[in-house]
Order: C-alpha cells, then structure tokens, then sequence
C-alpha cells in the first residue's frame, strides 16, 4: 500500500475553473514508526474540510496562512487518527484534529494537532468538528459578534445561503439572534432548501437576474446587516438597499475567486449616506469566542435548531474536484472529502 499525497503542479491562471489540471497524485511510501522522533506524531488522515479560501492559497497570495507554492503539497484542515505517538500528548488510537497536509499518512509535531477524543469518534462528530464547530460554524458566530451585532427583529440577508457558512449564519440569525433572514442562493432547489429546512423567511435566487426587485420585495424596510460571502455584483446590490447603520459583514469572495478581471464595486457612496460599516475580519482573531461559539452551535443542533447538510467527495483523489466543485457553486452544504473511498454516503 502506497502513501497518496496531492501537490500543486503549477498556479491556476486567473479565471481558470479546471482546477484538476493544476494539482498531481503522487504516491510514496507510508511513513514507519520507526521514523519518529520525539514530539512527533503519526497520523491517518480521515477527513479533509474543503474551504473557498484555498483558491487564494493556491494562487501563491500569502494571507492568514501562507500561500501554497508549485510543488508543495496541498494543506487545510483534517480530522486524524494517530496511527503512533511520542508525543506525551497523544496517545495511539486518539483522534484528532490540524491544519495539515493533503495526504493519507504523515508525521506532524504533536503541537500542530489538538485532541477531539481518546479512541474513535463517529463519522457524525468527526464531520461537526470540521464544520460547525470549526471554521464555518466559528466564522458564522464571530462576524455576528464582532461586526453584525444583531438586534431582535432586525432584517439580516446572508449570501451563499446554502453553503457551509451561509447556512449557519442562516440558522443563528434566525434561532439565535430571533431576526428576519434573507438567503441568497444560486437555483430553486437551494432556495427551497434555504427556506424549508433552514427556517429563512424568504430566499432569492440570483440566477433569475431580477435581484434588485426581488431584495424590495423581501427587504421592503431595507437591510439592516448583510452577511457577504460573495462579493462583485451581489454585494454591489445590496449596497443600494442599505439603511442608517447597517453593518456589512465582509466574510469571502467566491464570485471572485475564478474571475480573470476583478468586480469594482460601484455602490461604496451608499457607505457613507447610511453611516453604515463595512468590515472584513478572520475568525481566529477572536479565539475568546470560540469556546462561547462551539457552545451556542452544539446546543442548537442537540436541540434540532441548527440542520447541517454535507456534501461528502470520497476518496483523496476527488480533493481537487471537490473545490473545484465548491468554487462553482455545484455543492449542497458544507464539502468535506473522505479520504479513503467507501460507499457512497447518506449524509
């Protein structure tokens, strides 16, 4: 049995969708105990979480993370099972969780990776420690604290509503924080998703190309705050139906992630007219909130006030089509790949 790793082969152009022509398989050996050295783990990784931002990592663009050069093995966020230990930290059998490398098998300092339980967890709880209660869950949370900071019954729109943030965001703004909500989201089966299993009032579908007329439908008191998780156009026309005070919570870009000529958003002056702020951030800017997020999200799933669709790729090989899926907008819910291939899941 061989080690199967995935390398960037070379840097996407811009606009360029195919990204399976930029990553290579390549096979080696599976890393040996033998091999360890102090502090060092040997881990079996099981699940990889496919996030938008690594469009950007692989352009070479440092940002919170550094950029993933050709030649370098894709990185992101897994959950592991230690295969050996010498690290005092873990033990064998323990399964855990790190920003590690697009791979079956490797060797990781024990400091990169952090517990989730002594011995097995269940696919469900692995897939959760990736989603709500990791980063799309974390980022949901945070942008509503730190910059949304919503009020009962105020009116909060959501882009990218189907997705693995947007859907949380939906579900928080809704149960949570007791608002109005606005999904937006690419295809009636989204939107239908959006409204019937997610709770929103109202979700738009912007293929229709009538987005202005549908958002005064909707919103006919304005925006109150606005969760982007796409830019260009839809940002762009949102700004127009803003009121005093609206908080813009700036979380991705995808519209313009596999686009060779950047959107210019035109609608800025609408900024200042309404006093309204724009704001970007990263969730691990606010690790004070993250045991206060994993604790508001766990409760509402236990209580069936937060429903997370997966949208599972199986097998290593269908990690570069599992973002090129994510980036064109072909998944349902948060795109998690499993790393070695089983029967279809139900998930």
């Amino acid at each position: 049995m061989a080690n199967l790793e995935i390398l960037l082969s070379k840097k996407p152009q811009p606009g360029q969708q195919q990204l399976s022509e930029v990553f290579q398989l390549k096979y080696g050996p599976i890393p040996q105990e033998q091999q360890l050295q102090e502090g060092q783990v040997l881990v079996e990784n099981l699940y990889l979480s496919i996030d938008a931002a690594m469009r950007i990592w692989i352009n070479g663009a440092k940002t919170y993370v550094d950029g993933v050069k050709p030649g370098q093995t894709m990185v992101g966020r897994t959950v592991s099972r230690v295969l050996e230990s010498k690290s005092p930290k873990f033990l064998k059998g323990d399964t855990v969780s790190g920003f590690l490398r697009w791979t079956q098998f490797e060797i990781v300092q024990g400091k990169e990776l952090k517990l989730l339980k002594r011995g097995d967890l269940d696919e469900i709880s692995c897939l959760h420690s990736i989603g709500p209660l990791d980063i799309s869950g974390l980022t949901a949370y945070v942008g509503f604290e730190t910059i949304g900071k919503p009020k009962e019954n105020e009116t909060i729109v959501v882009s990218a509503a189907s997705g693995g943030v947007g859907e949380i965001a939906i579900q928080l703004a809704k149960y949570y924080y007791k608002c109005r909500v606005v999904g937006i989201a690419g295809g009636q089966e989204k939107c239908n998703y959006v409204k019937k299993a997610l709770g929103a009032d109202d979700c738009i579908d912007y293929t229709q190309k009538n987005l202005n007329q549908r958002l005064k439908e909707s919103c006919p008191n304005g925006i109150n705050i606005y969760f982007d998780n796409v830019g260009g156009e839809i940002l762009d026309e949102v700004l127009m139906h803003i009121v005093d005070q609206t908080r813009v919570i700036l979380c991705g870009a995808v519209s313009t992630y596999n686009t060779a000529e950047q959107y210019k958003i035109k609608n800025y002056p609408r900024l200042i007219i309404k006093r309204a702020v724009m704001q970007g951030f990263i969730y691990f800017d606010y690790p004070q909130l993250f045991k206060p997020g994993q604790e508001v999200i766990s409760k509402m799933i236990r209580e069936g006030q937060m429903k997370i669709r997966y949208d599972i790729q199986n097998g290593l090989d269908e990690a570069p089509g599992a973002l090129q899926r994510l980036l064109t907008g072909k998944n349902n819910g948060k795109v998690i790949v499993r790393v070695q291939k089983q029967e279809k899941s139900k998930l």
